[in-house]
């Protein structure tokens, strides 16, 4: 497969078609009109919603939309239910918006979300963050919060703090941080719980996502900005978490990491797919390349290429996973399609053979993962395209953050690969501050500065950045 992936990169071009701009008009017109609307933005603002009907409108327990209310068990269970890591998410899509536009108004969507977030779902007591609430009573119990919700709860934060560096902001992040690595980390496992207390069939649970999430929602995006001897220490942890996935997590012969180990290992298991492989080579590249640990990068660079020829099938699209059988599952599933597409395009800025695949992929996106009538994208689509506009957009683990990371890493990479400069915008007290371009490492050139009204202390600075890696 992979033989068969390098044959058709190369004697093709070795640049991507879709130009960068493509991205960022796929941001402006296809996803932010679904998000810039005021049943978006929550009551009061800033409690962003954690259901919305496909048109749009806010979900109605009383009347529900049928997307929503026919949807699988699994969803409808939840409906009615308010998920602080999905206003985290939406936060983290408003700050997506503002580092892509530089409208001030995405920022103070951030804000409100951030400011929700730190009054009401941070839980002063413990350190922890709550889940969810049900009726309004918040849950579940401390402990029994998984590490990957307490994770999702600091990305919203992480992004605001990124693009403004709000030193409160920032000691709320540590100070969550610092209780998921004191509470969860398990001495005896070598790695982090997903809960801490509860039923053994939670406590007892080894979950890739527990380690894998720490690093992509906040710490890989925050640890080169810290201040010492923050950085450090947090340049420490990201290392140690990327050797327990590869250590514990990945399956050599496979070309993928297991989503859990208290289960069997097998094809079809929970979360062995190749979007969490793929997301889990790309934090481990990025960590590598943070660290200076060249075998680090070695390994996400060689196994990047194995799952990406795994994933890509003869039509040039992405595959979801391995089937039992060991066949390519051709469905699509909308954040596994956007984590192969980072993942090509963070390796095409080293090897540009492997641009040409993001041709394909991005055109069948663009095309057939989009809703064209009323924006953002569908969470599944079938082999060839087909859409289940009966099936909701917008539910407990599904909004906006996939796809505005997706529009984000999709600009910086192709404008990298066109050899034009990628423009971000931050929010910076100091306008000489230090700025990398997400994820990634690149050149700032010369920085536009200008007043940024509604936000005292502040200035817009606006950098092009070349060299992207």
């Amino acid at each position: 497969m992979l033989r068969r992936f390098l044959l058709h990169s190369l004697s093709a071009a070795l640049v991507a078609a879709v130009p960068g701009q493509r991205w960022l008009d796929h941001f402006n017109q296809d996803l932010l009109p679904f998000w810039n609307v005021p049943a978006a933005w929550g009551t009061p603002r800033g409690d962003f919603p954690t259901f919305r009907c496909n048109d749009g409108n806010l979900f109605n327990a009383a009347s529900p939309c049928p997307e929503i209310g026919d949807a699988p068990g699994w969803i409808k269970a939840s409906a009615g239910m308010e998920f602080t890591r999905m206003k985290s998410r939406q936060t983290y899509f408003y700050g997506a918006a503002y580092h892509l536009t530089g409208d001030p108004a995405m920022l103070a969507l951030a804000r409100d979300g951030v400011r929700f977030l730190r009054t009401k779902a941070l839980d002063r007591a413990t350190g922890s963050a709550v889940t969810y609430w049900e009726k309004g009573v918040p849950g579940p119990a401390t402990l029994e919060r998984t590490t990957q919700d307490l994770a999702y709860a600091e990305l919203g934060m992480a992004m605001y703090y990124y693009l403004t560096r709000d030193p409160e902001v920032l000691a709320d992040i540590v100070r969550l941080k610092d209780h998921i690595f004191g509470q969860y980390w398990d001495k005896d496992w070598g790695m982090l719980r997903w809960a801490a207390k509860g039923p053994r069939e939670e406590t007892d649970r080894q979950e890739l996502v527990a380690q894998l999430d720490q690093v992509n929602a906040y710490m890989l995006l925050l640890t080169p900005i810290l201040p010492e001897p923050l950085r450090t220490q947090w340049k420490g942890d990201l290392v140690k978490l990327a050797r327990v996935m590869v250590d514990k997590y990945h399956a050599p012969g496979r070309h993928l990491f297991w989503g859990t180990l208290h289960e069997p290992k097998a094809l079809g298991t929970r979360h062995t797919d190749f979007g969490h492989t793929a997301k889990a080579l790309w934090m481990i590249g990025r960590i590598g390349r943070l660290a200076g640990d060249e075998a680090l990068v070695r390994f996400a660079d060689t196994e990047g290429a194995a799952v990406l020829g795994m994933a890509l099938l003869p039509d040039g699209t992405w595959g979801s996973k391995l089937r039992r059988d060991g066949t390519v599952e051709a469905s699509k599933e909308w954040w596994i399609y956007a984590e192969l597409d980072q993942l090509a395009g963070t390796l095409a800025l080293t090897d540009r053979t492997w641009a040409k695949s993001l041709d394909s992929t991005a055109a069948f996106w663009l095309t057939s993962m989009v809703d064209h009538k009323r924006h953002e994208v569908w969470g599944w689509a079938g082999p060839k395209g087909e859409t289940y506009e009966d099936s909701p957009k917008i539910h407990q683990w599904k909004n906006g953050y996939h796809s505005a990371e997706h529009a984000l890493v999709g600009y910086v990479t192709c404008r990298a690969l066109e050899d034009k400069p990628a423009t971000l915008y931050f929010a910076l007290p100091d306008p000489k501050a230090q700025v990398d371009p997400y994820f990634f490492t690149g050149k700032a050139g010369e920085r536009r500065i200008s007043p940024l009204p509604g936000f005292p202390g502040l200035c817009k600075v606006e950098v092009g950045f070349t060299g992207i890696r």
